[in-house]
């Protein structure tokens, strides 16, 4: 009779046995190998050949569930004492509990992940400022409370929109240092009873140190919560973006390009920008991966559970991938698409100009509530003689030059202003791809010293 219930092995041991073997296999690798080589600092015997068959036994594919073994772990175990005997298998296990192990893994998953989706949002980050570079002097018309407001440059808007993935760049990169923390030692709850080194562990795996508490290393969720707060946030940030660009879609100021647009199959006149639908559908789905991280930490003791474990690897890995879908799309999407700007100015009128003209007449002499009063008695056409100005004032207060020209200070939408801005983002968006290499290096300075068990050319 088998040992588990054909339920439980379909909805639990199965579905997670195939998630690990598919996508966690070399990340237990890295964590069983680096304990065995603890153990072997402290002089356990077989702990080296131990080492040395999960090198080895790393290059086969793992066997598919069958349910004989319950997990990738015991799998591996298995495997070690039928092909290396039970004193080598047995070598790494000693004070190893799941509990630290899987945490370790799946850590080290997310990590990679993670780096991945920065790597994306660098990539559409310096996308858009390619783009404010463009256009430092495209004007656009901006809506405040939905109402055409003022005139401003595309550049400066695209810079604005850049400053704000920045913001969320840096929010997923403190989840990353959260995040990047060693596991790896705690045991079951207590402590190892070895004394293996967690700092050295740590090292190995390519963290940034141990979760100090070996309670809180196998107990925590919060770094769950963290991360799926932070991709919340950049949903939210991206559908801003797509709104608007969906917007200009909609008035022809903005052309998707034929390899990421769609007709209709009964108007051939269509020509539907399905591109920014698509990025905003998986900018959508990233809103709701905090409420279920939440959800899963919720209300549970704080110890070892699968609900703030096992629970949350699925839902992180998938958040993760339609963030990872979000920004592909939007960055392909103002790749291959170009802004028109004749119809980024649609509903340019005079009353836009309108603070342009109170400015005027505080300039003249006029009190600041006289000038907003009578400025409000000539709208919409703000006529010189209402105004009580002449026809060359009248023309620079509608100059839209002249109007982007005078938004001198810092951040704002006078060319010089801008250029500045540009330089300086340029500049943050070169140290945070600096630190995502950073930590990319270090990662594979601590998987190659792995697979050569310190032997090769890597070295920590």
């Amino acid at each position: 009779m088998p040992r588990w219930h054909a339920t439980y092995r379909r909805w639990v041991l199965a579905r997670q046995y195939r998630l690990a073997r598919e996508k966690l296999a070399p990340y237990f690798f890295d964590a069983l190998t680096a304990y065995a080589l603890g153990l072997a600092r402290l002089g356990v015997e077989k702990a080296n050949e131990a080492a040395e068959a999960l090198r080895e036994l790393r290059t086969l594919p793992l066997p598919s569930f069958t349910g004989e073994v319950e997990d990738v772990f015991f799998s591996i175990y298995v495997q070690l004492e039928e092909h290396w005997g039970k004193e080598v298998a047995g070598a790494v296990r000693r004070g190893l509990s799941r509990n630290d192990l899987d945490m370790t893994v799946f850590r080290s998953y997310l990590r990679d992940r993670l780096l991945a989706l920065l790597g994306d949002l660098l990539r559409l980050r310096r996308q858009l400022l390619r783009l404010s570079g463009e256009h430092l002097g495209t004007p656009i018309v901006v809506y405040t409370h939905h109402r055409p407001a003022q005139p401003t440059a595309l550049g400066h808007y695209l810079l604005g929109v850049e400053g704000l993935l920045a913001r969320d760049f840096h929010r997923l990169l403190s989840a990353l240092s959260t995040l990047n923390r060693s596991p790896l030692g705690a045991s079951a709850l207590a402590g190892n009873p070895y004394g293996v080194d967690r700092v050295y562990l740590a090292q190995l795996l390519g963290f940034e140190g141990p979760v100090e508490n070996t309670l809180d290393a196998v107990a925590a969720g919060d770094y769950a919560a963290e991360l799926a707060a932070a991709l919340s946030i950049l949903g939210s940030s991206l559908s801003r973006l797509i709104h608007d660009l969906l917007f200009w879609a909609e008035r022809g100021g903005f052309l998707v390009g034929e390899q990421v647009a769609q007709g209709s199959s009964l108007m051939p006149q269509k020509h539907n920008p399905v591109v920014l639908e698509h990025a905003r559908i998986y900018a959508g789905r990233l809103l709701g991966g905090v409420q279920t991280l939440l959800a899963l930490v919720h209300n549970t003791p704080f110890t070892d559970l699968n609900d703030h474990s096992t629970g949350v690897l699925e839902p992180l890995d998938e958040v993760l991938e339609v963030g990872e879908g979000a920004l592909e799309l939007l960055r392909v999407a103002l790749e291959e698409s170009a802004f028109v700007p004749e119809n980024l100015v649609l509903g340019l009128e005079p009353a836009l100009f309108a603070s342009e003209a109170v400015d005027l007449l505080v300039r003249k002499g006029l009190p600041l509530d006289e000038a907003y009063a009578r400025v409000r008695r000539a709208l919409p056409d703000l006529r010189p003689e209402a105004l009580g100005v002449s026809e060359g004032e009248w023309k620079e207060m509608l100059s839209l030059e002249a109007f982007l020209e005078r938004r001198r200070v810092l951040g704002g939408a006078s060319r010089p202003a801008q250029q500045a801005s540009l330089q300086r983002a340029r500049k943050r968006l070169k140290e945070d791809l600096k630190a995502v290499s950073a930590y990319r290096a270090r990662i594979k300075r601590a998987r190659g010293f792995l697979l050569t068990l310190g032997k090769g050319p890597s070295a920590l």
